[in-house]
């Protein structure tokens, strides 16, 4: 079983397909190498050994579980029965331990991908088939000689990290605890590892270098803290993964050759570990888990970075600024089959969306299990091969913690491909439910008569959520500032807004001459109309220090409609002034196309490698502009033209089966969609219908299912099933299953769809249908078709 779960780990990599389903339960395990040490591969016979040397210590760590949930339940019901009533307070932590369960099980999946990335060449191609980013992909790099370096230095910098959390964050938690203190902390032997590295060409990253890591850090910390003089928690097993973007810009013609370098994450980071002693209660894991994200999202996830300058001839703004490569536009429709979690039977359910550090949220349905949200959003994109959309159901509670009714993450690149746009997404970590997202790209342009198309579709699409146009700031530093009193320097701050949008600068202390150097991006409704108000406010007395209105409109007048370090009179003090750089890109539909690498990949050794490849580049490429909607997609006649295109299928349908003639010999069929994702290395079969099965007897008509099995060589048979549809000759089930398989084990792989009749004591198959995958290459990875069932010809 830990062999299966090794094998799963090196499919589970981090971005491109870390949160593939798992299917490696069903690969064969026999000569699967162990890992002990990073390089080092044991022999088999090592293996078997293994389960018997872990299974007392699950045994014990489960019954240490048990107990504390049992001594919480006991305590509950001792405050019961003395009339005392603390029974919310229970509800609440049964609700927490609850939730928490739902959680999937980050830090076994970050160490898993650190045993696979451990491994070697040689290992990997003899026994898995799905690769990591580094063999997988030609631009990737493993780079073990960065592993090595980083092993040398990690007890100096584990020294560094100690004495950086004795002092500022000790610092900044007494400030709401002052008797808080770290009485040990150790972060133990193991550095933290890079899996791959990417280093972007010359034609996509002009005048800077790009470089992404894949960082994963699974060690053995242990760090105590009290209050009070009293030990209160322990933190262990600190797990986390993530892509780090490095980007050295501009490159000079004299030293230091690099002015400067940017570091951000892309996505937000996989986070995991456990809280021991008091702080070990239910649920609060997850909330320190939560604040943890939420400091990171606000200081190192993308829009916010990390800057340094090399030269002083650079100019900050030059630096700290980064152009996006353009908008997507979200549109989340509806939803179906959601969970029941009200004691009504009902729901109120709500999505949060968010990409990097953006996050939005829509309205709440109250009691409805079919809700229908109607709601669009934007999101600022970097890099959509890169990064990714990341959703969560939740149903809406009053009086505790809102319950979770699935998530699900999507591949920006995957979902802005013609034809891929529009789809529904199977919720996870939920029994059912399916969430329906359409998608829309929206490139950037410096060309003003693109304003009135965009303004023209936001209207047409009657909704109050759309933008037309992206501003970028850059706020450089402000000068005379009034003081908060005749002696005291203000700790000054400024908030950005244009219409609902709304962002605030970091604080400099005790000045009134503030230097901030700092960019920020807000979505624009109608530049024509929209006006960017700046206020500067202090921290300590949260009073307005001064302001100003800047109107939107005349930017539109300015070369490229861009303005650089020009300083505005502030409305409040004739003697305070502001200097700001900014520039306006207006927002219209384009389509993203993404070329694929020419390079040839490191695994032309390895014998299981077949010699077709798709290897997917990351960088952004050019953009080809295409007409802004009409009039016939605004929300109604969208809502109108979806529900036309399911009748005309459901028509077209009746016409197939009125004109079929049924031949003794003819066993029905069956329409499938088999979609391949290159980027996440997974195969989606969707069984959409049946139609025309046979009835041989109008007293015993069939209760079909379909059963899906993936078969290649080297795994065992991967199964799946569709619910039974009682009493049809015409069944619709519309269901999606997941396949784990790489690009270069398709065309050795078939698919066996065999639709069965499941009656109460006996089961019979009504018809087969056998599929070889490499059919998917001629049709690029995508094929919807009904396909004739026949004669059982394999074995089920």
């Amino acid at each position: 079983m830990e062999n299966a779960e090794k094998i799963k780990s090196v499919s589970e990599r981090s971005p491109l397909v870390a949160d593939s389903a798992s299917i490696g339960a069903d690969i064969p395990t026999n000569n699967f190498p162990e890992i002990s040490k990073p390089e080092k591969t044991e022999q088999l016979s090592s293996e078997s050994d293994e389960p018997r040397k872990n299974k007392p210590s699950m045994v014990v760590k489960f019954a240490v579980i048990f107990a504390k949930k049992v001594l919480i339940l006991l305590i509950g019901y001792i405050f019961c029965y003395f009339n005392w009533s603390l029974t919310l307070p229970i509800v609440g932590i049964l609700s927490l331990i609850w939730y928490e369960n739902l959680k999937p099980q980050k830090g076994d999946r970050i160490r898993k991908k650190l045993w696979a990335s451990s491994m070697s060449k040689a290992d990997i191609c003899d026994v898995v088939k799905d690769l990591p980013s580094w063999v997988n992909f030609p631009d990737r790099e493993r780079a073990e000689w960065l592993n090595d370096i980083i092993s040398q230095l990690w007890p100096n910098l584990n020294n560094y990290i100690v004495k950086y959390c004795r002092g500022k964050i000790q610092t900044n938690i007494r400030k709401k605890f002052d008797s808080f203190r770290f009485e040990d902390i150790d972060f133990g032997s193991s550095p933290p590892k890079i899996d791959g590295i990417k280093v972007y060409n010359q034609s996509v990253a002009k005048d800077s270098i790009v470089i992404d890591f894949e960082v994963f850090y699974d060690g053995d910390c242990d760090v105590n803290f009290s209050m009070s003089g009293a030990q209160i928690g322990t933190i262990k097993d600190f797990q986390m993964g993530v892509e780090i973007r490095v980007v050295l810009k501009p490159l000079l013609f004299k030293m230091p050759v690099i002015g400067g370098i940017q570091i951000f994450f892309l996505n937000v980071p996989d986070i995991e570990f456990e809280l021991e002693g008091i702080t070990g209660i239910p649920g609060f894991s997850y909330l320190v888990r939560q604040k943890i994200e939420e400091i990171i999202k606000k200081k190192l996830v993308f829009p916010n970075k990390i800057t340094k300058r090399f030269s002083k001839a650079i100019e900050a703004a030059e630096l700290k600024s980064i152009e996006p490569a353009g908008v997507l536009r979200v549109h989340v429709f509806e939803a179906r089959d959601l969970e029941k979690k009200d004691v009504t039977g009902k729901s109120d359910p709500y999505v949060i969306l968010h990409v990097g550090a953006q996050e939005l949220k829509t309205q709440v349905i109250k009691r409805d299990l079919n809700p229908q949200w109607d709601y669009y959003c934007e999101f600022i994109i970097l890099d959509p091969e890169a990064q990714q959309l990341y959703f969560k159901l939740f149903d809406q509670d009053e009086f505790r913690e809102d319950d979770f009714l699935g998530s699900g993450a999507v591949d920006i690149s995957e979902v802005i491909k013609p034809g891929k746009n529009d789809q529904w997404f199977n919720l996870e970590n939920v029994k059912h439910g399916k969430i329906h997202l359409r998608f829309s790209w929206l490139g950037l342009t410096s060309e003003l008569n693109a304003l009135n198309l965009a303004t023209q579709e936001t209207k047409l699409l009657k909704t109050e959520n759309l933008h037309a146009g992206l501003l970028t700031l850059y706020v450089d530093s402000a000068i005379n500032l009034p003081k908060i009193k005749f002696y005291k320097k203000p700790d000054p701050y400024i908030i950005l807004t244009v219409g609902d949008n709304q962002t605030k600068s970091r604080r400099r202390r005790h000045t009134c001459d503030p230097t901030w150097e700092q960019g920020f991006y807000l979505l624009v409704k109608n530049p024509e109309t929209d006006s960017l108000i700046i206020t500067v406010m202090d921290k300590h007395s949260d009073s307005t220090l001064d302001k100003m209105v800047y109107n939107i409109k005349d930017l539109c007048d300015k070369p490229s409609m861009q303005i650089s370090k020009e300083k505005f009179q502030l409305q409040l003090n004739s003697e305070s002034k502001l200097t700001l750089s900014m520039q306006l890109r207006i927002m219209q539909n384009a389509l993203f196309e993404a070329t694929e690498s020419d390079s040839d990949s490191d695994l032309d050794d390895c014998p299981s490698t077949v010699s077709r490849r798709k290897s997917f580049n990351k960088a952004p490429k050019e953009i080809v502009h295409i007409e802004p909607l009409s009039s016939a997609t605004s929300n109604s006649d969208q809502i109108e033209a979806f529900q036309k295109s399911e009748v005309a299928a459901s028509n077209a349908s009746l016409i197939q089966k009125s004109t079929f003639v049924q031949r003794p010999e003819e066993r029905g069929r069956i329409e499938l969609t088999l979609d391949y994702s290159g980027t996440r290395q997974k195969l989606l079969v969707t069984v959409h219908r049946i139609a025309n099965l046979p009835l041989k007897n109008p007293g015993d008509i069939p209760d079909p299912y379909v059963k899906l099995r993936l078969e290649g060589p080297g795994i065992s048979p991967v199964k799946h099933r569709t619910k039974v549809v009682l009493d049809s000759c015409d069944p619709v089930y519309e269901h999606t299953f997941e396949y784990l398989l790489s690009v270069f084990e398709l065309p050795a792989h078939r698919l066996i769809v065999t639709v069965k009749n499941k009656k109460l004591f006996h089961t019979s198959i009504l018809g087969q249908k056998i599929i070889d995958l490499d059919i998917l290459e001629a049709s690029g990875f995508l094929l919807r078709d009904w396909f004739d069932l026949q004669e059982e010809e394999v074995s089920d």
